[in-house]
This record gives C-alpha cells, structure tokens and sequence, in this order.
C-alpha cells in the first residue's frame, strides 16, 4: 500500500521548475519529512539516456507521436525504478514535470490530442496491470501537480543567459509555446482538486511561498 505523497511541479519553459522543486525539498526536509527529488524524463539510467534523445537539436524530424511514446517509456522507468519505492517508504516525492506535460506538448500543443494522451497511458497502465508482477504502475498518480504560468517571452528572456544553448522542444515555434502556455491553463481548469495554477512572473521567494501554501493545504 502507498504511503507517501507525489507533488509534481509543471509549466512551461523557463517557468522555474527545477529551482522551486530544490527549494521546496530544502523547506520539507526541515520540517522533518524525508523527501526525494526526481525529473521526468530522467532520474534512471535507462530514462536520462531517453531524454538525450528526446532533447538532442538534431533530431528536428521527430513526430509529436514518437515523442510522446518515448516520454512513456522513460515515464514508466522511472516510477517502477525510483518513484514506487519511495512512496512505499513514506516519502514525499517531488516530480519535475510527468503526465501534464505529455498532456500539454504533445496532446494540446502537437495535436495528438490531450484525451488521447490520457487514453495511451490508461493503456499503459493496464498492459502493466495486466502483467504477472506486481505493485503497478498504475496505483501511482499525483496527489497534486503545481502549474507555474509564465509567458513564452518571458520564460525564453529567463532561458537564455543560464545556458549554453537551447534544446530540441526549447527550439520549436513562439506559437507552440504559446499553445504550450494555454494548455496548462486549460489542464487546470479542468480539475481544480488536482491541479493549482501559480503565476511564476513573480520573485523566486514569493513563487515559493505560495507553492508552500499549496502544499501545506492540500497535501501535508
């Protein structure tokens, strides 16, 4: 039985993820809770070597069909190598990115269709359900996703001077991070209960502030 809890933090680029997840396990932990930090796609051998690949800039022919198949699999890696033992263990597990995101790029932004996103993963699931070893996969859903809203323009403007170049879902069209932007909108707004959405403009303090209030709330 699952003991733990799964936060995952999402948005769209340049919305300051990976700074509020370490700040948020700094402020977990001195209050005493064993917290671990993990991203998707990553935090596995075989699910880092997935993501080269799926943000190599030479691969500008990749189809929104197999990016979304190969964010599966690194996806399913990663919970049955790293996220189910550390929920069984009473951890809290912070994600940096994981469904959402395939729902939002590949489903609202790349046109497969946000519905059917969910529908593959369903299947996903219930192919590992069905499979003779067990926990599953399935059981394992975020208990909350944080949505950091920022504009294209001004997650790109953040992007720039900290790294050497950007990568292949970086490069794509302002139109798709646009469209990028209002799927996370439309996601949040079609489960208030599971998703909060947080304007990510303001101050690094004051973003994190208010993601702990949304924790402390609905989580702890």
């Amino acid at each position: 039985m699952r003991r733990g809890k799964f936060i995952v933090i999402d948005g769209p680029d340049g919305c300051g993820k990976s700074t509020q997840a370490g700040l948020l396990e700094k402020y977990l932990r001195s209050k005493g809770y064993s917290v671990l930090v993990a991203r998707d796609p990553g935090s596995t051998s075989i699910s880092e070597n997935i993501r080269k690949i799926l943000l190599n800039p030479r691969y500008k022919e990749m189809t929104s069909l197999t990016e979304m198949f190969l964010y599966f699999a690194s996806r399913v890696q990663l919970v049955e190598e790293v996220i189910r033992k550390a929920l069984q263990d009473n951890k809290i597990v912070i994600c940096d990115r994981f469904l959402s995101s395939t729902i939002v790029y590949q489903g609202y932004a790349g046109g497969i269709g946000a519905n059917n996103v969910r529908r593959l993963w369903h299947l996903v699931r219930q192919i590992k359900a069905d499979m003779p070893q067990a926990p599953t996969t399935g059981g394992f859903e975020p208990d909350l996703t944080i949505i950091l809203d920022i504009r294209p323009e001004i997650g790109f403007s953040r992007i720039a001077p900290r790294r050497g170049g950007i990568d292949r879902m970086e490069q794509k069209t302002l139109l798709f991070h646009k469209k990028v932007r209002d799927g996370f909108i439309r996601l949040t707004r079609s489960n208030r209960k599971l998703y909060r959405l947080i304007d990510a403009s303001d101050s690094i303090e004051e973003v994190q502030n208010k993601i702990r209030e949304v924790v402390e709330k609905y989580v702890l």
